[in-house]
């Protein structure tokens, strides 16, 4: 039994079974993936996946198992090289951030700077995802940390940390009839076509329960997840927008106006997420702090070895985060 050949098996599940993306993810041929696999279910005596023809079509219930193993085995040994690297030089490394177009435009570049100024060795990289992206697909690298602005749900994978909350707010042209209202109402707004987040969305979430509360079924006339385009479309004329208060805000050299809506919408939670299997390094206690002041590194460490969900929920809950 080889480690590789591990790395195969998770890669192969990774990529729903498809051998031909997995070892394009792994910069190798299909043909040795297939080989592999092939020599250490025989050395193993035992089926890991289940195959139709030429194509893989499940995991035996024994594969389910091995794969678990296997994951945990690489787990450590990608553990033990970043202790070696931290060691040899502390100073060098990686960091992928995964987010929203919003996040790294409107919040990340001072976190970028700070970070970049104290850490000029460390390789740092932007990635975008998807708003709608669930926990099931949130990258869980050995370096990777994924920032977003919905709800993530349960993953026994992932450590997930409220990162900030994050407001609606409205945007129309200046010469609109609620340009003058400083405190619109849901009614208000329901008389005019809206542009907005696509439904499902947190952001859209949020309105729709409060419009449902008031009794009122607006029209979306736009449903994007990109709040530049909700604006640019909100001055060609089609509607009025709502979209995350950072957005809206950001209207300088346009024929726009931004309108608080805290009134009417309750603020919403980013998070902050990364695998369980990383071994976090100085430098990104120091990210994540530079990110989320109230997530110092004492803070970070006490939820990560809390084995007590309800004494972790009460941490997390007394922690006051940053609004925008």
């Amino acid at each position: 039994m080889k480690l590789q050949q591990l790395k195969y098996l998770k890669a192969i599940k990774d990529n729903n079974l498809n051998v031909s993306n997995a070892s394009l993810a792994l910069f190798t041929s299909q043909p040795g993936v297939s080989k592999q696999v092939g020599l250490l279910e025989k050395e193993l005596g035992v089926r890991i996946f289940e195959r139709r023809g030429k194509n893989l079509s499940g995991i035996t219930e024994i594969g389910e198992k091995i794969i678990v193993q296997a994951e945990r085995m690489l787990a450590i040994e990608q553990k033990i090289k970043v202790l070696t690297k931290e060691y040899l030089d502390p100073d060098t490394g990686a960091l992928n951030i995964y987010t929203t177009h919003t996040i790294a435009r409107y919040l990340l570049p001072s976190s970028v700077s700070y970070f970049t100024k104290k850490y000029p060795k460390i390789n740092f990289h932007l990635h975008p995802t998807l708003p709608l992206q669930n926990n099931a697909v949130i990258s869980k690298g050995y370096a990777d940390f994924s920032i977003v602005a919905h709800d993530i749900g349960s993953d026994q994978d992932l450590i997930v940390l409220p990162a900030y909350l994050w407001t609606l707010g409205l945007v129309l042209p200046k010469n609109h009839p609620l340009a003058k209202e400083k405190r619109p109402t849901l009614a208000q707004l329901s008389q005019y076509p809206l542009l907005s987040y696509e439904q499902g969305s947190t952001g859209r979430r949020t309105q729709d329960i409060m419009f449902e509360r008031a009794g009122l079924s607006p029209h979306y006339f736009m449903t994007v997840m990109d709040a530049d385009v909700i604006k640019r479309y909100v001055e060609l004329g089609y509607g009025i927008g709502i979209i995350s208060s950072l957005a809206a805000r950001d209207i300088h050299n346009s024929d726009l106006i931004f309108v608080n809506l805290d009134h009417l919408f309750p603020p919403s939670k980013a998070w902050i997420c990364f695998s369980k299997d990383i071994l976090l390094q100085n430098y990104m206690y120091d990210f994540i702090s530079s990110f989320s002041p109230h997530l110092s590194k004492n803070v970070v460490e006490t939820i990560m070895h809390q084995h007590n969900e309800e004494q972790s929920q009460q941490l997390l809950s007394s922690l006051s985060l940053p609004v925008y």
